[in-house]
């Protein structure tokens, strides 16, 4: 001690501190003396921090010198109080700190996690610490911090970058009570704080799961965006963190969470539909989102929209909205409740029903805006199918030419080898999905006019470079044309057929009459009864091929749709050889085999259709036989598709009549 009160006398320490400047003495032995000062007498840790010692120190740390004997000296300082101020305040020194955390040595961890404890109790420099990447001091004193601290924290926390391990600081469960208490405060200024922070959390699916366990966090923020004296501003955060928390629920678990139970209950979505009714256009974009979120994760929410005839007639007017954005969410909105719903769309009484169809129809074919003209067409693709008032509608508008429009675009686009835009592939989609109703067969009419466009050559090039999607709902157009086509064949057989006319002989005359028509093309299959302009005919548009090659496509549906579409042609039974060659020609059984071999379930089983029925008018080869032997008899396994498979198996006399797989 006697010692230390001489070293004072001396001024040893300021003297000490400017050695340490001099990089060529021995910095670990100052390092040694200036920590036995600090440590035995309190008034050398004045004179150490008087003499520069704390920036001289970080500079010494940051050029590679001992981290040990340089961090005890700051964790002997910072024991006082107003030592620890002058640390934090040192540029850079709290950062060093945080970086040391995660040294090998674990010594030296040890050592800058109590200095950091030492200096926890200044919310400034908790804040700092949390901007390195190290909260837990910021969330302790958060937990405990007055109203106002947290306000200041919850603001500092909103510029901020998250990493995973701050994630799971910030996961805490008293600190997202703590949050959620500033929700309840008087104070706009710590609301809005609050909700912003939030918005930034909810981006981060661990701490969406705290918040919905917290069961004050929905009814939080579904008071605030009732409460008639709230902030708008207020209101438009609460209703897009709730949009946001639906969204980055990977399940909508209603009954794990009470709070997804009360959002989707009958009064607060009904509150949300009143609420977009009255609010300004800002507001009403942020809550049309919310029912969007909503409504895409619960089926509960969708119904109770759908019988809201107010709302529903609400949405259908916004789609005359002088706000762009209003117009996009009541779109995407009227889609949402409408998709895969057996009713379709929602349509509110007539007059107003045949308003909201025109309006559908005049956004497809004059809007500018991409997205605005893919959600329309899927929502046109929804219409309700059995109501022929609306097939009338549409009949007189220009929407078919609209939807001939998209594809044809998006033909040029690939033939030019340009690459779709995401939103470019969605409308080409959503179009596709709506010309299904002018290929349906009980919509004559429609065919008809489906007939007089020539729209039949870009439809098939989509098989080949469409999206997957794109392809299922092309292959089903094209099943449903050619199964009109198919039946109507069939019709003109019979009824053309006479006693005194062999089959043979009528086909001749088909052919002969084909050769003299307009187009002087001979169809393979049909001869000349699908040679009418209006009549679709998949031989005669080229589509075998590449509807054979989409048999590869493994994604759900497309498959079984091409299957569907090539089963069309073996309806006929007095064209079924010319049928089955044209397949086969095209290598529709290799395509068939793969299909058996990859496919899904429901693929698997319409391919076994389609070969059993190819297997009665063709020969396959000794070497395809045996690898459909191969891949048949790994299906006997399958329950779903053991009889289908042994009554193939059978037809290729691979097992016997009586076998006990029938």
């Amino acid at each position: 001690m006697q010692y230390a009160t001489k070293a004072a006398e001396e001024g040893l320490a300021t003297k000490l501190v400017v050695i340490l400047k001099d990089d060529t003495v021995n910095s670990v032995a100052v390092l040694k003396c200036l920590y036995y000062l600090a440590k035995l007498n309190e008034d050398q840790k004045e004179a150490i921090v008087r003499a520069g010692a704390i920036r001289r120190i970080v500079k010494y740390i940051y050029k590679g010198g001992s981290k040990r004997d340089a961090i005890a000296v700051l964790l002997e300082l910072s024991a006082k109080e107003t030592l620890g101020q002058k640390i934090g305040d040192t540029k850079d020194c709290i950062p060093l700190l945080v970086s040391l955390l995660h040294k090998n040595n674990p010594d030296v961890s040890q050592e800058a996690c109590k200095v950091l404890q030492n200096l926890s109790s200044n919310t400034h420099f908790v804040v700092k610490m949390a901007e390195a990447g190290h909260f837990q001091p910021f969330v302790a004193r958060f937990n405990e911090a007055p109203q106002e601290t947290r306000t200041l924290m919850a603001a500092a926390l909103i510029k901020m970058q998250l990493k995973e391990n701050s994630v799971e600081e910030l996961k805490d469960r008293q600190f997202i009570q703590s949050l959620l208490q500033m929700l309840s405060s008087s104070s706009p200024a710590c609301k809005s704080a609050c909700l912003k922070c939030m918005k930034k959390l909810v981006a981060h699916h661990k701490i969406v799961k705290r918040l919905l366990k917290d069961p004050a966090t929905v009814p939080h923020l579904l008071g605030l965006i009732s409460f008639n004296m709230s902030d708008p501003h207020l209101k438009q955060e609460a209703a897009e963190i709730l949009a946001n928390m639906i969204g980055a629920s990977k399940h909508f678990e209603q009954q794990k969470y009470q709070g997804l139970q009360e959002l989707q209950s009958k009064h607060n979505v009904c509150l949300l539909l009143q609420l977009v009714t009255s609010a300004e256009d800002q507001t009403k974009i942020q809550f049309l989102h919310l029912l969007v979120a909503l409504s895409y994760k619960s089926e509960i929410a969708r119904d109770i929209i759908r019988s809201e005839q107010d709302a529903i007639a609400h949405l259908f007017s916004s789609l005359h909205s002088d706000h762009r954005v209003v117009k996009r969410w009541a779109m995407k909105l009227i889609y949402c409740i409408s998709e895969g719903h057996t009713a379709g769309v929602p349509l509110p009484p007539s007059p107003a029903k045949e308003t909201a169809i025109n309006t559908l129809a005049t956004i497809l074919i004059n809007s500018p805006d991409i997205e605005e003209r893919s959600t329309v067409a899927g929502i046109i693709s929804q219409l309700p199918r059995d109501d022929s008032s609306i097939d009338e509608i549409l009949r007189k508008s220009e929407v078919l030419k609209a939807i001939h429009e998209v594809i044809c675009s998006m033909d040029e686009e690939n033939w030019g080898n340009i690459a779709p835009s995401i939103q470019g592939t969605s409308l080409l989609e959503n179009a596709l999905a709506a010309l299904l109703r002018y290929t349906e067969p009980t919509k004559p009419e429609l065919q008809r006019q489906l007939g007089k466009l020539e729209v039949y050559p870009s439809l098939v090039r989509v098989l080949t470079r469409g999206s997957s999607l794109a392809k299922q709902r092309t292959a089903i157009a094209l099943a449903q044309l050619s199964q009109s086509t198919s039946l109507s064949v069939s019709e003109e057989t019979i009824r053309q057929t006479k006693p005194s006319m062999p089959l043979f002989d009528l086909m001749k005359l088909f052919w002969c009459f084909s050769a003299s028509s307009e187009n002087g093309s001979i169809c393979s299959v049909h001869g000349a009864a699908c040679s009418p302009r209006d009549t679709f005919c998949l031989v005669k548009a080229d589509a075998v091929r590449p509807l054979v090659r989409t048999l590869s496509n493994t994604e759900s549906g497309v498959a079984e749709a091409a299957l569907m579409a090539l089963e069309t042609l073996l309806t006929d039974h007095s064209t079924l050889s010319h049928a089955t060659a044209a397949i086969v020609d095209n290598q529709g059984v290799v395509a068939i085999l793969q299909v058996l071999d990859r496919g899904s379930l429901s693929a698997k089983t319409k391919a076994l259709d389609l070969f059993q029925k190819i297997l009665v008018h063709t020969t396959i080869s000794d070497t395809l036989k045996q690898r459909f032997e191969r891949i048949l008899i790994q299906l006997l396994h399958d329950d779903e598709l053991k009889k289908k498979t042994a009554l193939v198996l059978r037809q290729m006399e691979i097992i016997p009549e009586q076998s006990s797989y029938f």
